[in-house]
């Protein structure tokens, strides 16, 4: 009847064992020093793009509209690969 207060004991001093060896190995490292930088906000652009006459443009629009065909594609396959895995792992949660 003693064991397991014995075998819980050995545990905790087990823990500590390693606790302590893990604190020697590893040297305390210095806290990550944090420096606050504001987004400063400005009233007028800072930048303004060049002016690409209408063929520049177009070319720029084009561009962004593929990009963002892109972007819902690969947004598809991660809901659909979100979708799969979701099934999945309910019917091995429903087999348990």
């Amino acid at each position: 009847m003693n064991q397991p207060a014995c075998q819980s004991a050995r545990d905790q001093e087990a823990r500590q064992r390693a606790a302590a060896i893990l604190a020697q190995s590893h040297p305390a490292e210095p806290a990550m020093k944090r420096y606050a930088h504001p987004i400063p906000c400005w009233s007028a652009p800072v930048w303004s793009p060049p002016s690409l006459g209408g063929e520049g443009m177009d070319r720029v629009l084009e561009e962004l509209a593929r990009q963002n065909q892109l972007l819902m594609d690969l947004l598809g396959a991660v809901n659909s690969l979100t979708a799969a895995t979701l099934s999945i792992r309910s019917r091995f949660v429903g087999e348990s």
